[in-house]
């Protein structure tokens, strides 16, 4: 393959292939054949032909050489258990950067050598489906019903039908060097800047979406949507947003805490050792396990002393192509449908450690995994939080105005009080 899946995609992907010959065979070609009759019989009802799926690459993700290589043994052991074990049907792998997925779709589809199925993130199935690139979900009860309804509402459209399939969930975390932080990852965000001021070195982000976990624990979380609803705050609630952004302006002034514009430059110097401490995506943790082992530390994000941390959950959804013949979507549909299967979640979560299930009726296995119990905290959270950032997602101001306002609090160029008069103009003119 000319580029690699990138290591949380890959190994949800490649999982079926560490689930044991039958629950493998069960994941690609569909629902089992209970019948009873000779081994000819099921092998002549099993699936037979070829689709297409495309999987994004995750935006914050950047290809490397031990990516690619880590990449190719997982889809090397998935290709090869899948042709010894359903001979009569393949999946091709298409791999695109999910920044490029839109355009290559269109480009694929005009040609109609458009994909299957599709794995993505829920803006990018949200966006292919607006452009008519694929195919929506009509909801159905066997769907809808085990999919957690936060995870459905973000790939709902505006019809009523489904931009895809929630299959996984990446939660937002802490991640850190437990040699550095012995006791754990601080609670709050003043524990934080203590832990700074003694020696720890920091890692934070520029990204708005990368922050907005810090919004729930200075309490600005209400001034941020009563201005994206365009409605007019307390004074309350003003002096949160400005204790928020003021926050956020001590942080930057710590000498040992430090901003990024690139994720992929947290996580890089997290494992060469030169930060302690980030803020990062359950994704990630294969490949910073790779690098500190045991000495890997993942906790929840910390809260504050107006509530608790506001983390955004992401999730990988489904998708379906539109150039698909009669028995190319029917298999396409059976994976789907076979993808929220409880014992798939379970085993996906398990032989992954980086992915929550998507089915509402398959717990996490908590005691399992420190990082699965710090995954499901998270998750928690950020279904609580999910109304209000579905809300601010929905003005289209959101985005550019604390894009545009943050990095200027951050580096010292716009004082809080006025940072905070620009965002709530700013948010105010998206919802005209």
């Amino acid at each position: 393959m000319n580029r690699a899946v990138s290591l949380g995609l890959a190994a949800a992907l490649a999982a079926a292939a560490l689930l044991g010959i039958t629950a493998l065979a069960d994941w690609i070609g569909g629902e089992p054949d209970h019948t009873a009759g000779p081994p000819q019989a099921a092998q002549a009802s099993s699936p037979r032909g070829l689709i297409y799926l495309a999987v994004g690459i995750p935006r914050e993700e950047t290809v490397d050489t031990e990516m690619r290589l880590r990449n190719e043994s997982m889809l090397a052991q998935f290709s090869k258990a899948f042709r010894d074990l359903h001979p009569g049907v393949r999946v091709q792998l298409l791999t695109f950067p999910e920044t490029d997925m839109v355009m290559q779709i269109r480009r694929r589809q005009q040609a109609g050598l458009g994909p299957d199925l599709l794995l993505v993130d829920a803006s990018t199935a949200l966006e292919l489906a607006r452009q008519g690139l694929t195919e929506p979900f009509k909801p159905s009860r066997e769907l809808s019903e085990p999919i957690q309804p936060d995870l459905l509402a973000r790939v709902r459209l505006r019809d009523g039908r489904l931009a895809g399939l929630p299959m996984l969930q990446q939660p937002e975390l802490a991640c850190f060097d437990s040699r550095r932080l012995p006791q754990g990852s601080p609670t709050d965000l003043d524990g934080l800047l203590r832990l700074s001021a003694g020696g720890v070195r920091v890692g934070l982000s520029i990204d708005p979406r990368r922050l907005f976990w810090t919004v729930g624990g200075l309490g600005a979380d209400g001034a941020l949507d009563r201005a994206g609803r365009g409605e007019p705050l307390s004074a309350e609630q003003r002096d949160r947003l400005i204790g928020w952004l003021g926050w956020l302006q001590n942080a930057s002034f710590q000498q040992r805490v430090s901003f990024f514009a690139n994720q992929e430059d947290l996580l890089t110097e997290l494992k060469q050792g030169r930060l302690d401490w980030i803020s990062c995506r359950s994704s990630s943790l294969g490949r910073l396990r790779a690098h500190l082992g045991q000495n890997l530390g993942v906790a929840p994000l910390p809260g504050g002393p107006k509530g608790p941390a506001t983390p955004i959950n992401l999730e990988r959804v489904l998708a379906l192509g539109l150039n698909s013949s009669g028995n190319q979507r029917r298999i396409a549909l059976q994976l789907a449908r076979y993808s929220l299967n409880p014992l798939s979640q379970r085993k996906l979560t398990l032989n992954n450690l980086d992915v929550l299930p998507a089915n509402r009726f398959v717990p996490p296995p908590v005691a399992s995994s420190a990082a699965i119990a710090s995954m499901a905290s998270s998750a928690e959270a950020a279904e609580r939080s999910s109304a209000l950032l579905l809300d601010l997602m929905a003005n289209p101001a959101t985005l550019p105005t604390l894009t545009g306002v943050l990095p200027k609090v951050i580096f010292g160029d716009l004082a809080p009080r006025q940072a905070a008069d620009q965002v709530i103009h700013g948010l105010r003119q998206g919802r005209r």
